[in-house]
């Protein structure tokens, strides 16, 4: 009987413990990441670059585990469901409207400034048997700004903008070495690391 009584009492708190958790996530505030707006003038941001970064968005909050978010293909059917349009440069009016229809407390939105890359080259020709040269430095960029309206009030409660960069260095002596050369993974190099930046700064601000 003491064993069962045992038995019984584990089996409650451990119900205890599952309902607290539970609890505790239904009082996280919801959001929603809403596709930036692209002011850098870069076309491959429309070819796949503005949803990759909402995905990361959407990761890089849910591990802060600060916030219930709304993955962006359910974002998407909700905003067709409700007949909505809304982006980067979302009003406090149509926030609060949106807010009230999608069913979360915040959005996340903005706008990325900069991204591309420029290229510095420099070129040497052999004198006296010296071997000529050229190299070449690529220096990939990325910036951010970003803010989050409380659909309840229309208010901007958190703002705060991120860059970064990375540099490619190539040599070519002789005629051996290569010169500057493309990277595809500009994304994961300096798009990535400004997103995790201000997913940071949302972690740390009292909301």
């Amino acid at each position: 009987m003491k064993r069962f009584i045992a038995v019984a009492s584990l089996v409650a708190l451990a119900l205890s413990a599952f309902a607290a958790i539970g609890e505790a996530q239904n009082t996280k505030p919801r959001i929603a990441v809403l596709e930036f707006k692209n002011k850098a003038d870069n076309q491959w941001w429309w070819h796949g670059g503005a949803a990759a970064a909402q995905d990361v968005f959407v990761t890089e909050l849910v591990k802060s585990g600060k916030f219930r978010v709304i993955d962006r293909e359910q974002l998407a059917a909700l905003m067709q469901e409700k007949n909505l349009s809304i982006g980067g440069d979302i009003d406090p009016a149509s926030a609060v409207k949106a807010g009230k229809l999608i069913g979360c407390q915040y959005f996340l939105t903005g706008a990325v400034t900069e991204y591309g890359a420029t290229t510095t080259q420099a070129h040497g020709r052999g004198v006296g048997g010296v071997p000529g040269f050229s190299g070449g430095k690529k220096t990939f960029v990325a910036a951010m700004n970003a803010r989050i309206i409380d659909t309840t009030t229309g208010e901007i409660v958190w703002a705060d903008e991120a860059r970064g960069e990375d540099a490619k260095f190539n040599l070519s002596i002789g005629g051996f070495g290569g010169g500057v050369s493309n990277d595809e993974r500009m994304f994961d190099k300096v798009m990535k690391p400004v997103i995790q930046q201000l997913t940071a700064s949302i972690k740390a601000a009292d909301l």
